[in-house]
């Protein structure tokens, strides 16, 4: 075995101990990568892919990317249509198919579920969506079916979402014509009366993480609020819910702003942030933005745009520092560092012991063709 792999799982080896005596470690493996395109080509990656497991089998697909220049060069976004089907084998993932959407959708979010990978919301080529879809995988077929569920009241993008046994939440997120500070929710077992609001958070807010527990509490984890004068607003805010959405308690702040993030809820009593946007770079960007929109001088507004491009292009990444919030404690502990560049606008799945974090955006425009693997330990003193 490389060095190189063996110094990964090492540093890689992630503990954390809680009230109880729990110690959780995460074992991070060999990352494994997007099949290449029909070309040949190594896959760019994606941001916002919908992701999910569901009837044993780890759906990947849609997202978003730069194909053929980056953004400060002139380039165009595209969104994807291709969905990828991995089985798991120990401690690997095999490509079992793939498969395409009838329409790209990416920034939407994604649970999956027994019955299927419900999608909901995102944007496609014409926009922000309020369309939801259940996403089926037939193994006899190896194809995608797509069932349509209850529209979301509005279109939205970039939301955190969860479930709680058959209730599914929905809170914040990019809607048309600002960000949302509503938490919705939807019962799989009432879906004629589809989305309902149940609650509404403290503050407007999109690209933040909802997680629940098992005490069936909801989390809101970060997030960040584009604004129309002024750099977007950053959080670093932990809240949580006991009742369902509707009332909501300050825990403590993340100790950095944290957007775009990488959480889940793992069994030894942690709240684990895996990645996230502090949101430096990201709001010099937006500064200098705001200030060539504003500058009359042509060329002084050219070279507002130039430094802007030149910040994107020598952007230092998101880092690989991993937190973790003990939810008995209530205390946040920096964890060790991920294997490799931190992603963001993607999700945690977990799937059984493992935790996949399914390619992703690792500076500004630039994807991550990765799928990164980790086995979870629980163990007692």
């Amino acid at each position: 075995m490389k060095k190189q792999h063996w110094m990964g799982i090492i540093a890689g080896i992630l503990f954390a101990s809680s009230a109880n005596g729990q110690i959780g470690r995460l074992e991070w493996h060999s990352s494994f990568e997007l099949p290449s395109t029909q070309r040949g080509k190594s896959h760019l990656g994606l941001a916002g892919a919908i992701a999910g497991v569901t009837d044993g089998v780890l759906l990947i697909g849609g997202g978003a990317n730069f194909p053929d220049l980056p953004p400060w060069d002139g380039g165009s976004k595209k969104i994807q249509h291709d969905v990828f089907v991995y089985k798991k084998e120990g401690r690997k993932l095999s490509l079992l198919t793939q498969d395409r959407m009838p329409e790209g959708l990416a920034y939407g979010a994604s649970l999956g579920l027994p019955r299927g990978l419900l999608v909901i919301g995102g944007e496609t080529s014409k926009g922000k969506t309020s369309s939801c879809r259940l996403l089926k995988f037939d193994a006899h077929a190896k194809k995608i079916a797509l069932v349509d569920y209850p529209d979301l009241p509005f279109p939205m993008a970039n939301m955190g979402a969860t479930y709680i046994g058959d209730k599914i939440f929905v809170a914040g997120g990019e809607c048309q014509d600002g960000v949302s500070d509503q938490v919705l929710q939807l019962d799989l077992q009432d879906l004629a009366s589809g989305w309902i609001q149940v609650g509404t958070l403290p503050y407007a807010v999109s690209h933040l993480q909802l997680v629940a527990d098992n005490l069936n509490r909801l989390y809101v984890v970060g997030g960040r609020k584009a604004n129309n004068d002024r750099p977007s607003t950053l959080y670093p805010g932990l809240m949580r819910s006991s009742d369902g959405g509707n009332q909501w308690t300050k825990l403590r702040d993340i100790p950095f702003n944290a957007a775009a993030g990488v959480a889940c809820i793992l069994p030894d009593n942690g709240l684990w942030l895996l990645s996230a946007d502090r949101g430096d770079t990201f709001n010099r960007v937006e500064h200098f933005i705001f200030e060539a929109k504003n500058e009359p001088d042509p060329d002084k507004a050219q070279q507002l745009i130039h430094a802007k491009n030149q910040l994107q292009v020598n952007h230092p990444g998101f880092g690989q520092e991993i937190w973790r919030y003990d939810l008995k404690l209530e205390k946040w502990n920096k964890m060790g560092q991920l294997p490799s560049d931190g992603p963001v606008t993607t999700t945690a799945v977990i799937w059984d012991d493992m935790v996949v974090i399914p390619s992703g955006e690792i500076k500004a425009g630039i994807r991550s063709p990765q799928i990164l693997v980790a086995t979870f330990f629980l163990n007692r003193l």
